[in-house]
């Protein structure tokens, strides 16, 4: 039996989350990524990074790149802002997905692009 593990909506995380076997976030991470193998995105969770896993189950609200190796599964609740790769998808009425979408079976051996460098000069102004 694979480990599980949480991480509640209290938490909030700014860097790159590795794991193995089966993770609930429902916490807050920001400029960084999750990388795993079966990943449960609860629906109090914001996710501003990447995430690449073998498998993910969708509640909350993703801004980045999505690469799944096997299913994706978008429920009800589940927003993604950016482009997904999968494997398989089953996307729920009311999930929201505005991107790019591959649903390919050619998904094992991808990673994610890394990041674009952003050009100095172009940081959004400060409030």
């Amino acid at each position: 039996m694979n480990p599980s593990s949480n991480i509640l909506s209290d938490v909030e995380i700014s860097g790159t989350i590795k794991f193995t076997g089966e993770l609930t976030f429902d916490g807050q991470l920001r400029d960084g990524d999750i990388i795993g193998e079966i990943l449960v995105v609860g629906p109090k969770a914001r996710i501003q990074g990447n995430i690449q896993a073998a498998a993910l189950t969708l509640h909350g609200s993703v801004t980045g790149d999505v690469l799944v190796t096997g299913r994706c599964e978008l429920k009800g609740s589940a927003s993604l802002t950016g482009s997904l790769t999968t494997n398989r998808l089953a996307m729920d009425e009311g999930a929201t997905l505005i991107g790019k979408a591959e649903i390919t079976p050619d998904t094992k051996g991808r990673t994610l692009p890394p990041p674009a460098p952003s050009a100095p000069g172009n940081t959004p102004p400060k409030r």
